[in-house]
């Protein structure tokens, strides 16, 4: 059977360039990095090289930039760390209610210690600017805002939210989860310019799993998350999974060197939108963001239950989603009723990502069998 992948959100197919740099990392340099022989002098030669070519992505140095073991757990350090850093100052979190699960369950935690959350509207994919401004007029420790959101594609003004922060004088540290945009924008050095912290992860663009990146603006100071041998500047302990953050290197200088990536994938984004749209007419609707990411297409075969279309399209070699593959394991709609979506609609919206390895060709297939999908049974 011809597969089709859709689902580039959730994963990304590894790249030649990635893949090639994380086995010679593991067959050739596989000492450990905080080891004093040659092989240990090799690998950490290997991630510091990585580190360098991730920061010059990212537009940062590399003294600013730890690796990590995923976008998740850079989440989690970064807003646990800068909330406790910050207590003494205030108690106060401003989030939105459609963070990714990484963030909201993190606050959860951090309210279950006492810290007091504000979770900012966003429906149409809009931050409410009035409540931000209520928000932000009192002392604050942290905010913290995804970029881009991962099921409805919905890209956040971190210059608007830095300049609120700024000229609040509420004192907050600003975080803002970066895992779907990185290297997906027309501007890559937004995120350091209005960010103190930046989480971003290595398999969404074309690398592997296992491996996340946390940008630390200088000055900014966050609590040791990993205690052990001082690893990434004493901040997260554990020995460097070399192959990954090398593959996470070379795929990061690959994207450098390409800057028309972003835009190929919203060409495929809005050919299939229009190429729907024209085919399935009246039995489909669209949930457009007021501004976008270049990836994320959410819609909905208006009636039919998106898991009833998701196991068809499956069936048809077809990969795409109905969200969060992160809250794939439970019934989740706390995003898309966020966005202001009722429950029928929740029920069967789809999630199309596309991503660097797809073509016009496989969208065309996936359009044939979304109008075969839109006939199913399986009615809400």
């Amino acid at each position: 059977m011809q597969e089709f992948y859709f689902d580039n959100a959730a994963t990304t197919k590894p790249s030649e360039t990635a893949l090639k740099a994380a086995i010679n990392a593991a067959s050739e340099v596989y000492g450990n990095p905080s080891s004093r022989h040659f092989m240990g002098v090799a690998a950490k030669r290997v991630i510091e090289n990585a580190r360098a070519q991730v920061a010059s992505v990212l537009g940062c140095t590399p003294e600013e930039l730890i690796f990590t073991s995923s976008g998740s757990e850079s989440n989690n350090q970064a807003i646990i760390g800068a909330a406790r850093s910050c207590k003494r100052r205030s108690n106060i979190i401003v989030s939105t209610d459609s963070e990714h699960p990484s963030v909201e369950n993190t606050l959860v935690y951090l309210e279950s210690e006492g810290f007091q959350i504000i979770r900012l509207s966003t429906k149409g994919g809009k931050i409410n600017k009035d409540e931000l401004k209520k928000a932000l007029s009192q002392k604050v420790a942290l905010v913290t805002v995804m970029h881009a959101n991962n099921e409805t594609g919905a890209l956040y003004d971190l210059a608007e939210i830095r300049n609120e922060i700024d000229c609040s004088g509420c004192g907050a540290l600003f975080h803002s989860d970066a895992v779907q945009s990185f290297l997906k924008t027309p501007v890559r050095t937004e995120l350091v310019r209005n960010c103190d912290l930046v989480s971003i992860s290595a398999h969404k663009i074309n690398a592997l799993k296992g491996c996340g990146g946390l940008y630390i603006k200088k000055g900014t100071n966050i609590p040791t998350y990993i205690f052990g041998g001082g690893q990434e500047s004493g901040l997260r302990s554990g020995t460097e999974n070399t192959p990954a953050i090398a593959a996470f290197g070379a795929e990061c200088a690959e994207w450098a060197a390409d800057r028309e990536r972003a835009g190929y994938i919203a060409t495929l984004r809005d050919y299939t939108q229009n190429a729907i749209k024209e085919r399935l007419a009246d039995r489909v609707r669209f949930h457009i963001p007021y501004k976008r990411i270049c990836g994320i297409l959410s819609m909905e075969l208006i009636g039919v239950r998106s898991e009833v279309a998701l196991n068809y399209l499956s069936g048809e070699g077809i990969c795409i989603s109905a969200g969060s593959a992160c809250s794939s394991h439970r019934k989740d709609t706390r995003v898309l009723t966020a966005f202001g979506l009722d429950r029928n609609q929740t029920e069967s919206t789809l999630r199309i990502s596309f991503g660097l390895t797809n073509n016009l060709e496989e969208t065309e297939k996936l359009v044939e069998a979304l109008e075969r999908a839109s006939h199913l049974d399986g009615k809400i």
